[in-house]
């Protein structure tokens, strides 16, 4: 399955699901290194694999913890032989297209422990779970089927995927058409989408549409426009898949605080027509912290925009 069918195959790959924080406090670099207690937690062996999760106390969404890649554990790099902390490298890694949160995971079926209804102490409080081979099958499954239409990476575009959620980490947001001679955009959008509608809680800002298959990350300044900013999520808002078209074609725009100024331009899609007369006094939800950038919004106004 994906680029782990060598690891899946040998009997002695153990499976597990680890917190991360990302934090340089632990040392941690998300599908880069990994800082553990290796004094307390000798399970872990070079070539196991594991799956990324984010706890609620590291939350970025209202301290609910969620699920977002895999790897493949690699070999220890330093070792603090008094306290115990070892510093491991990670090999393979691999980006979700979709971060699994509690709401897709009600359902699912786990071998490894019995599900009994709360989260409370299901994952163990050292941040190290062993799960089964099929729960660790199944999470990569389940992850990959609330992204139907999404193509399929190359290995190398994969990797570029793992690199833009790195460098947005880092606050950097260029990225060229091809990187070492590899097409970039199908990774970005893989990374950018998940991004922006994870930022909207999967939500459509405008109409709260829960139905994540009519859900669409939209840019605010088109990709080919700026490749300064490909990376920025704050140059992405989540619609619903009409009112992205209705956007990305001009036939509304947003003001600095977010709310709908629509076009005296009527689309020759009498759908969209009607959605934007039905929502046309709509706000988007604003946060803080991701809410689109005012510049891009104005780029948006005077350049994309059917005055």
């Amino acid at each position: 399955m994906y680029q782990f069918k060598q690891q899946l195959s040998n009997p002695n790959t153990n499976y597990f699901i680890i917190d991360s924080s990302s934090s340089p406090d632990h040392n941690d670099v998300d599908f880069k290194f990994y800082s553990y207690q290796n004094k307390s937690n000798k399970q872990l062996h070079a070539g196991d694999l594991i799956i990324y999760r984010r706890s609620g106390s590291a939350s970025e969404w209202g301290n609910e913890f969620y699920l977002y890649g895999a790897a493949e554990f690699g070999e220890t790099v330093r070792e603090d032989l008094e306290t115990g902390n070892s510093l491991v490298t990670i090999n393979n890694p691999y980006l979700f297209s979709h971060r699994l949160m509690k709401q897709n995971l009600r359902t699912f079926d786990w071998t490894f422990r019995t599900f009994k209804g709360k989260w409370s102490n299901f994952f163990n409080m050292n941040g190290i779970t062993q799960i089964t081979k099929r729960d660790f099958e199944r999470l990569l499954q389940r992850q990959k089927d609330l992204v139907p239409g999404e193509p399929t990476l190359l290995p190398e575009e994969e990797t570029i995927a793992v690199k833009c959620y790195q460098a947005e980490k880092m606050e950097a947001y260029f990225i060229n058409d091809k990187a070492k001679g590899t097409p970039t955009r199908n990774a970005v959008n893989k990374f950018f989408s998940d991004k922006v509608k994870f930022n909207y809680h999967y939500k459509s800002a405008l109409v709260a549409d829960k139905d994540e298959m009519d859900l669409e990350a939209v840019r605010i300044v088109p990709w080919e426009d700026d490749n300064e900013i490909r990376l920025d999520p704050r140059n992405g808002i989540c619609l619903t898949k009409l009112l992205a078209e209705a956007f990305t074609q001009g036939y509304f725009t947003l003001t600095d605080d977010g709310h709908m100024f629509v076009s005296t331009e009527a689309s020759v899609n009498p759908e969209v027509n009607i959605a934007l007369n039905k929502y046309r006094n709509r706000k988007i939800h604003m946060n803080r912290e991701y809410s689109p950038n005012k510049k891009y919004l104005q780029y948006h106004r005077e350049h994309i925009f059917r005055k």
